[in-house]
């Protein structure tokens, strides 16, 4: 998966993992700022959530 971001953010290491988010699988396709920006498995619906949501900090 090719990255979009900055190599400097300090989350840019999660970009292309799954994860559970809301009861489905997501996958983490961009991060930026304070979010990230999630798309769901089942349908390719995509979103920005904020990285604190994701991380449960």
């Amino acid at each position: 998966m090719r990255r979009i971001t900055n190599p400097k953010h300090p989350n840019v290491h999660q970009v292309g993992t799954d994860v559970l988010y809301e009861g489905e699988l997501h996958r983490i396709t961009d991060v930026g700022g304070s979010y990230f920006q999630l798309v769901r498995l089942r349908d390719g619906y995509g979103k920005n959530v904020r990285i604190r949501e994701v991380n449960g900090k």
